[in-house]
C-alpha cells in the first residue's frame, strides 16, 4: 500500500471537516447550506478507509472528531432535510471555533504523521494464493517465490496474521528463499481468502488476543487462553507442513525435499518449540531449525496453588468463620502463575528465540512474579538442553518484527522501542535469512557425501548485514554468527 494512495481519502476527509469550521469566518460560504452534510460524509469516508485498508488506528481521532461534529450539527442537518435554511453557524462563538480548529489540527497531524511509510518497499504482486480445506477448518496459503529454493514455512502472528508479514515475506523472497505462510479462517485476524480479500469477522477476538499478549505470563485466565492458542497453531502445523511440498508444486519424496526453516510468531513459535521438544520433526530430514518470534512459551507456566487454611476442631468458631471469608475473597482474585522447569522445551533441532529489545531491560531474575514476560525464554536457554539461542535487536519493540513499524507506525510510537523504523523489515528478514543460510551450511558440512541433499540446493542464499544493534547469546551453536 503506497502512502499517497491512502492520503487521497484522508485529504478529502480533512477538506470536508475544515470547510464547515471555516463557514462562520468566510462570508462566501454562508449561503452554502449543503456544508452541514460534510461532517457526516467525512464519517462515512473514514469508515470506508477502515473497510478498505483494515484497522487504521491513526484515523481514530479524526473519526471521533467527525462523529462528534456530526452530532453537534444535527439540528442544522434536520433543517436541511426539511428544506429550511439554518443560520445556526452564526451562533458559534469564536472561542469554540478556535477550539474546533485546535482539535481538528491535532487529529489531522496524528492521521498524517502515522501514515504508512512503505515507499521504499513493495509487496510482491506475484504471491500465489491457494485455498486448502482441512478436516474442520479452512486455510489460505500465501506462497512467495518458486520451487527449488530453500523454504521458509512461516506461521503468522495472531494479531495481524499473514497481512502483517507481507513485506518481510517479500524481502525474504528477494534474498533467495521461497516463503510459505497462511491464514486460518477461524483463528487469524484478519483472514485472507483465495481472492486476496481481508475478512475481519473475528474482530471481537482482538481484546482477548491483546489480553493474552500482555497478561499471559501473569494471570491464569490469560495463560489458559494462550495455551489454547498454542494448541490451535500446533494443529495448523501438523496438518499443513506435511502437505506443503505437494501443494506448492514440488517433490513429496523426503529425500528430495528442499531444506526448510520453520518460523513461528507468537503462539506459533511456542507450538514449534514444543513440537521440536517432542521430536515431531525427526522424520523430516529437510527441516533444519526453528525461529520463534516474540513467543512467550505459555505452556511453561502453571497456576500457583493458593494457600489453604485448614479448619481445626480446636480452633474457635469465630476464627474458622474469618478464615473461610479470607479464603473466599482470595478465590475471587486473579490466579497467578509460576514457571516450571520441567515444562521448558528442550531443543532437538536448533532453536532461535527472536525477542524484543525491551526484554534486555528487565532484571535477570524476577523472583517468579511474572514481571518479565520473557523470563521463560531466558530460563529455557539456561536450563533446557539442546542448541538454543536468543537474539534481539536492542531497539526493537514487540511488534517491530512484523510490518507494523512501516504499515502502522503508531504502534511503535505507542510501544516506543524502535529507533530506526526504515530498517525494521530488512533486519528481521536478514536475521531469518542468515539463520537459514547458516543451518544449510552446517547441514552440508555434516553430510558432505549426501548427494540427494546437495542436489536440492542450487545456491545457498547469501547472508545480509543487519543495521540494528544485535544482541545474541547461545549454547551449543558455536557457529552462530547472525551478523
Amino acid at each position: 500500500m503506497a502512502m499517497s494512495e491512502l492520503w487521497v481519502p484522508e485529504a478529502i476527509v480533512c477538506l470536508f471537516l475544515v470547510l464547515p469550521l471555516f463557514r462562520p469566518l468566510v462570508k462566501a460560504l454562508w449561503p452554502l447550506d449543503g456544508l452541514v452534510w460534510l461532517p457526516l460524509v467525512a464519517v462515512i469516508i473514514t469508515v470506508g478507509i477502515f473497510l478498505a485498508y483494515g484497522f487504521r488506528p491513526e484515523c481514530l481521532p479524526i473519526l471521533l472528531f467527525a462523529f462528534i461534529y456530526t452530532i453537534a450539527n444535527r439540528d442544522s442537518v434536520i433543517s436541511s432535510i426539511r428544506s429550511q435554511p439554518s443560520d445556526a453557524f452564526h451562533d458559534r462563538s469564536p472561542l469554540l471555533t478556535l477550539f474546533g480548529f485546535i482539535m481538528l489540527g491535532a487529529a489531522i497531524f496524528t492521521m498524517f504523521a502515522f501514515s504508512p511509510r512503505t515507499g521504499g518497499y513493495t509487496e510482491t504482486e506475484t504471491a500465489r494464493l491457494l485455498k486448502v480445506r482441512g478436516p474442520d477448518r479452512d486455510y489460505c496459503l500465501q506462497i512467495y517465490g518458486q520451487p527449488g529454493r530453500p523454504i521458509i514455512f512461516l506461521v503468522p502472528p495472531e494479531i495481524g496474521s499473514s497481512v502483517s508479514v507481507k513485506l518481510i515475506s517479500s524481502e525474504l523472497e528477494n534474498k533467495g528463499y521461497m516463503v510459505v505462510t497462511y491464514s486460518q479462517k477461524d483463528f487469524d485476524l484478519p483472514f485472507i481468502d483465495e481472492n486476496g480479500k481481508k475478512h475481519f469477522s473475528l474482530l471481537a477476538k482482538l481484546p482477548g488476543y491483546l489480553y493474552v499478549f500482555f497478561r499471559g505470563t501473569r494471570f491464569s485466565s490469560a495463560n489458559n487462553r494462550g495455551k489454547t492458542m498454542e494448541t490451535e497453531r500446533q494443529s495448523d502445523i501438523e496438518y499443513l507442513l506435511p502437505r506443503v511440498y505437494g501443494l506448492i508444486g514440488g517433490e513429496t519424496n523426503n529425500d528430495e525435499l528442499p531444506p526448510t526453516l520453520l518460523v513461528g510468531y507468537g503462539a506459533g513459535g511456542s507450538a514449534l518449540a514444543y513440537m521440536n521438544d517432542k521430536g515431531a520433526f525427526a522424520s523430516n530430514n529437510n527441516v533444519l531449525g526453528i525461529i520463534a518470534v516474540e513467543s512467550r512459551l505459555w505452556s511453561s507456566y502453571e497456576t500457583e496453588t493458593p494457600v489453604v487454611y485448614r479448619n481445626s476442631p480446636i480452633r474457635r468458631f469465630n476464627y474458622r468463620i474469618l478464615v473461610k471469608i479470607v479464603d473466599s475473597l482470595t478465590n475471587l482474585l486473579p490466579k497467578t502463575l509460576k514457571r516450571t522447569k520441567t515444562l521448558l522445551p528442550s531443543a532437538n533441532l536448533p532453536v532461535l528465540y527472536l525477542i524484543s529489545g525491551r526484554a534486555l531491560n528487565y532484571p535477570l531474575l524476577d523472583y517468579g512474579m511474572g514481571k518479565n514476560p520473557y523470563q521463560a525464554i531466558f530460563d529455557t536457554k539456561r536450563l533446557a538442553s539442546g542448541p538454543i539461542a536468543i537474539a534481539a535487536i536492542k531497539d526493537a519493540g514487540p511488534f517491530d518484527y512484523q510490518d507494523f513499524p512501516l504499515t502502522h507506525p503508531v504502534y511503535s510510537f505507542a510501544l516506543p522501542w524502535l529507533k530506526d523504523t526504515a530498517a525494521s523489515i530488512s533486519d528481521t528478514a536478514s536475521i531469518i535469512g542468515n539463520f537459514a543460510s547458516l543451518l544449510i551450511e552446517q547441514s552440508m558440512q555434516a553430510e558432505p557425501e549426501d548427494d540427494d541433499f546437495q542436489e536440492t540446493i542450487t545456491l545457498i542464499p547469501l547472508r545480509s548485514l543487519i543495521s540494528g544493534s544485535l544482541y545474541v547469546e547461545s549454547k551449543v551453536m558455536t557457529w552462530l554468527e547472525l551478523n
